[in-house]
């Protein structure tokens, strides 16, 4: 969906104010180029914003991009903690992915995973 100069620039002030909605919205926008220049360092500004507030689809989002290495060093345990915190929300996307990923955890790192994380 295009928007105006003026929705635009409303989400930015949202954004910029820490509305974790609006931050989420504009790092896909920043990631796929919708509406906004694609820019990847600007998309995962943004991404990590909203998922650092606890905006689900942007830890899936983050998640993925450990996983895979997009625009990020690749960390799975990194892509585990981001999908874990998603999944808790009800994410079922991110709980399959969690799932799918804490299989190719070593116990190391499966360790790790549960010292940052609180129990559920």
């Amino acid at each position: 969906m295009e928007l105006t100069e003026e929705q635009i620039e409303a989400i930015c002030f949202k954004a910029e104010e820490g509305d974790r909605d609006a931050q989420y919205e504009l790092g896909w926008r920043h990631a796929i180029g919708m509406g906004l220049d694609m820019d990847d360092e600007v998309a995962l500004e943004w991404l990590t914003k909203a998922a650092e507030q606890g905006h689900p689809l942007a830890q899936n989002n983050l998640g993925a991009r450990y996983y895979s290495g997009d625009g990020v060093e690749l960390n799975i345990l990194q892509a585990y903690v981001w999908f874990y915190r998603a999944a808790a929300q009800n994410d079922r996307k991110a709980a399959k992915n969690r799932d799918a990923v804490f299989r190719q955890l070593s116990e190391e790192q499966k360790e790790q995973a549960r010292s940052i994380l609180p129990k559920p």
